[in-house]
């Protein structure tokens, strides 16, 4: 069987040393924190704008390992580091990553595909979430 992924051509990936999910309101855990956070991990010279970036199809390859017994909602996971990449939240956020925009917004005709699993550990220093970003023209 063929992998879902094979029309798509792997751009960029980047781990990062923590596993968090969207509407965590605390102050130093907000979402424009963490997709700053995100951005800043990606590396911001990841991808030079392109002609037409802003018009290919994209997709998301997601894996992430998150410590402790808490509840951990594996569909909020995706949620900010799609947004991460998005133009239109990048400029809400008024991100100094501006550079690292993929898709003008993050809807269905410009993220095709998100793909998310993830697995408990036993310690915190153990954490971390691997994101693989493809792309097709």
């Amino acid at each position: 069987m063929a992998d879902v992924f094979d029309k798509y051509r792997k751009i960029h990936d980047f781990t990062f040393k923590r596993a968090f999910t969207y509407a965590d309101m605390r102050k130093g855990h907000t979402d424009k924190e963490k997709r700053e956070y995100i951005r800043e991990e990606a590396g911001i010279h990841f991808l030079k704008k392109a002609e037409g970036v802003l018009k290919w199809k994209w997709a998301f390859r997601i894996h992430f390992k998150k410590s402790g017994k808490r509840r951990f909602d594996v569909e909020n996971v995706p949620k900010l580091i799609v947004d991460a990449f998005c133009d239109n939240q990048i400029e809400k956020d008024k991100s100094k990553y501006g550079k690292v925009a993929l898709y003008k917004d993050d809807t269905v005709d410009h993220v095709e595909l998100i793909q998310v699993s993830g697995e408990r550990v036993k310690v915190k220093d153990e954490e971390e979430t691997r994101v693989e970003i493809f792309r097709r023209q």
